[in-house]
């Protein structure tokens, strides 16, 4: 939906499992055109905290999931990206500015990513028993989920930066 060939679309945020429009947002201004493409949720401290939230309440299923599983996610997520590579390509150079040779290069490198950490699941799953080094001892590795992590990506665009204000 456009108006004054402006988006009024707003990006939801994804928590457990659903799209959520934040209470606030900020708009994604193309640095081509100086136009606003669209607007972007902004998440809240308490929006962080439902995803936590969420996250939580999902670990004890996802922990106990198999790694074929769990490669089997990263591989979908590379097909995805080769099948909507021009629909990606169309967004990135739109947001950023970016030529489609950067762009390009970017949807590749995504895609051969998935594909490298899909196909390193198994390994890094397994524990081991290493050498100890004094006489009549002996160590086991497991390896197991250890719980929910947050990580931030404080993205600005040059134009508007939320955190700035």
């Amino acid at each position: 939906m456009t108006t004054n060939g402006e988006s009024s679309h707003t990006v939801p945020l994804y928590i457990d499992g659903k799209e959520f429009v934040a209470k606030n947002s900020f708009p994604v201004v193309s640095p081509s055109t100086g136009k606003t493409l669209w607007q972007a949720s902004s998440a809240s401290a308490k929006d962080a905290i439902i995803a936590i939230e969420a996250a939580e309440k999902a670990f004890p299923s996802w922990s106990k999931t198999k790694p074929g599983f769990r490669r089997d996610i990263f591989l979908k997520a590379a097909v995805l990206v080769e099948q909507r590579e021009k629909e990606c390509l169309g967004y990135m150079m739109e947001e950023t500015g970016a030529v489609e040779a950067f762009s390009k290069f970017n949807t590749s490198v995504t895609t051969e990513m998935f594909k490298d950490v899909a196909g390193r699941i198994e390994e890094a799953l397994h524990g081991e028993i290493p050498v100890c080094q004094d006489e009549n001892t002996h160590a086991m590795l497991v390896k197991e989920p250890y719980g929910v992590v947050l990580g931030i990506s404080p993205w600005c665009e040059h134009l508007y930066c939320p955190l700035q204000t």
